[in-house]
């Protein structure tokens, strides 16, 4: 279905090649995991399968691509459009119309279809990605996970043969993950497509996925064939290129590095649960997490899950009364915009210095939560209050200095077009000197490693490389309380984790961090304290570990336990 010979790409303004000699084939009805780092050029190999690279995308283009045997390079990318759907990152970039229905129908249009088929293709992508009573909707309405789907519904109106989904759920929340890989499991299934995807959320897919092509930062292709075999015999290699890797992958290594005889190459959260009650494993089940919290970072949350996960303690907040102790304060009010209520009355508190994760489905009010904190949205007197003070009563350059807000979508915050001048807007702002402003530049690009892109323009990074710009744009102003609204979306695994730790390294200084997220093992593994939302309530609020010990809180607002947690739960069982 897919032939790459000798292919290399150099975006235009650029000296280093993306793809540096690419050779692979992919077959009919072949499911193909394509890994790499952030910048590695997955997504650049994506565009080369429906000819926007070279066809529309410049740059310096050699090599053959053919997709059911036409030459992409000489084929209109309409013609191929009936070949390949693809379901971009940013399901913003691909969404043209004003309604949900007419965007479905945008395609078939186009291939002139009659009204009765395009009526059955729709009804059947809306119920296949839980869109049916979103039909009238306008898209601007929607929740970024509730865009994403619609993308992929289009592509599926489309009956494509060949299906690629770029990093498809990104903006989904745990259930609608679990959801959208159920579909692709059933696509894989009914033999008609050969899928493409490009993925970090790896546990919840092993039993889905074929093959796996992993992507260098060279540009070439470093690893190729089953996901055991690659994932086990370049397992040293993918750590060093900071590639995701299954949850089980890791916490099998570190077992064998602790000199534990694993006999076994588990892929899934299930096969290690199998292997693990079949072993005859003789030391202290503690004392084997803390020997494989010394071995690796993200290893470390095993031990502490274990705890977790049968404690019968509910971890409730004692915090003090003294508003000047709170970095935020929310009292009970609605919160509501154009007279409509948005947000239920609550009352949640968050203490200078803590590291509050926000949680919840797709539309729960997540988002809308953090920019009324940010005072994107107003509220009424009162409501709100920003270490002790009505927020109502903070400037606009007041809340500059004091808050500093990362979106959901990087590109939406970006004012200039070069990276160096981004990360020194804020400061000119305030007025530092010229050598301040430069000697600050330099230290975020390096810690963040943008050294190379000093003059390119912001919008022509991979998202991963925006994404890491836009966090870096918030830190170096130096506010006490961050926002970060799916801060580790587009990231590799290697950058993931540094953006972290960086911020537990602030936390410790004093700064006050919120994040937004679904990724809940980032959560278990560095977060204090979590608010859960659903339909814009508050239900609770408390320590991580009180929050894993909630099964049916978990289920109630559609949030999943981490891989580390549901193994130290079926640990629990075996070992006492």
């Amino acid at each position: 279905m897919i032939e790459m010979h000798d292919v290399r790409f150099t975006y235009a303004g650029t000296n280093k090649p993306v793809l540096d000699g690419i050779h692979v084939m992919i077959n009919k009805n072949e499911t193909v995991l394509l890994l790499g780092a952030s910048g590695a050029g997955k997504s650049s190999l994506v565009l080369c399968l429906n000819g926007l690279i070279p066809n529309s995308v410049h740059g310096s283009f050699s090599g053959t691509v053919q997709v059911g045997g036409k030459d992409t390079s000489k084929t209109p990318i309409a013609e191929l459009a009936c070949e390949i759907g693809i379901v971009f990152q940013d399901p913003e970039a691909q969404l043209v119309n004003i309604k949900v229905e007419d965007e479905l129908a945008f395609g078939m249009e186009n291939l002139c279809l009659d009204s009765d088929e395009m009526e059955r293709r729709m009804e059947d992508a809306l119920e296949q990605t839980g869109l049916s009573e979103f039909r009238q909707w306008k898209i601007d309405k929607l929740s970024g996970g509730q865009k994403q789907r619609l993308a992929l519904a289009c592509a599926l109106c489309m009956q494509p043969r060949i299906l690629v989904l770029d990093e498809p759920t990104a903006n989904l929340d745990p259930e609608g993950t679990k959801e959208l890989f159920a579909i692709l499991r059933n696509l894989r299934e009914c033999g008609k497509y050969t899928i493409i995807i490009i993925e970090h959320k790896l546990d919840e897919l092993m039993d889905t996925v074929d093959r796996v092509l992993v992507l260098g930062k060279i540009g070439k292709i470093i690893a190729d064939g089953h996901p055991r075999h690659v994932f086990y015999q370049h397992y040293d290699e993918l750590i060093r290129e900071g590639v995701w890797l299954p949850y089980s992958i890791k916490f099998t290594h570190e077992l064998m590095k602790q000199g534990i005889a694993v006999t076994e190459t588990p892929l899934t959260v299930k096969e290690t649960i199998d292997m693990l009650e079949h072993s005859r494993l003789t030391c202290d089940m503690e004392e084997l997490f803390f020997q494989a919290a010394m071995g690796n970072v993200s290893i470390k949350n095993v031990k502490a899950s274990f705890d977790t996960a049968y404690s019968h303690t509910r971890g409730k907040l004692s915090f003090t009364d003294s508003a000047e102790e709170f970095a935020i304060e929310i009292r009970p009010a609605e919160f509501t915009r154009k007279q409509t209520c948005i947000l239920r009355p609550m009352r949640l508190t968050v203490p200078r210095g803590d590291f509050l994760a926000i949680v919840g489905k797709n539309g729960a009010g997540k988002s809308t939560l953090a920019r009324f904190m940010m005072k994107l949205h107003q509220t009424n007197k009162g409501v709100i209050h920003l270490h002790g003070r009505d927020l109502t009563k903070w400037s606009v350059h007041e809340m500059a200095r004091e808050v500093g807000y990362v979106f959901q979508n990087p590109e939406h915050q970006f004012v200039t077009n070069r990276v160096f001048d981004e990360l020194a807007f804020g400061l000119r702002e305030m007025q530092l000197s010229q050598n301040e402003i430069s000697a600050r530049v330099e230290q975020m690009l390096e810690r963040f490693g943008l050294e190379q892109y000093v003059n390119a323009n912001p919008f022509q990074l991979s998202h991963g490389e925006k994404r890491r710009l836009s966090t870096a744009s918030m830190l170096i102003a130096g506010q006490r309380l961050l926002i970060l609204d799916e801060p580790t979306f587009g990231q590799d695994e290697y950058n993931a984790h540094q953006l972290m730790h960086m911020m537990k390294e602030l936390q410790e200084t004093g700064h006050t961090i919120i994040i937004v997220s679904h990724d809940m093992g980032l959560i278990a593994e560095y977060a204090d304290h979590a608010a859960v939302l659903k339909a814009g309530r508050l239900c609770f609020h408390g320590t991580v570990q009180a929050l894993f010990d909630r099964m049916d809180l978990l289920e109630e607002a559609d949030l999943n336990e981490p891989p580390s947690v549901e193994i130290a739960r079926h640990f629990r069982k075996v070992y006492t």
